[in-house]
């Protein structure tokens, strides 16, 4: 999962619980934001990896229909 650039002060990784409820992809777990996107463009907006494969492979298709609503809760760590 990648985070927008100028969400200033992440750290390379941050832990994020994401949820989704509609197909193609209905899933609810915890994920590594482990890059910042530069084609990442407005404020609450991810960029899910799905797999690697061809036009035709599952990957492709999933992630080619993932525009779609979904939460994110970003597990800061606490500072003392």
């Amino acid at each position: 999962m990648k985070f927008p650039k100028h969400c200033s002060g992440s750290p390379s990784t941050v832990d994020i619980w994401y949820r989704t409820c509609r197909p193609p992809l209905n899933i609810q777990r915890l994920l590594m934001a482990q890059d910042t996107g530069g084609a990442i463009v407005g404020a609450v907006r991810a960029d899910l990896f799905t797999g690697w494969g061809s036009w035709t492979d599952e990957a492709y298709t999933t992630a080619a229909a993932l525009k779609q609503p979904l939460q994110m809760w970003v597990l800061w760590p606490r500072v003392p």
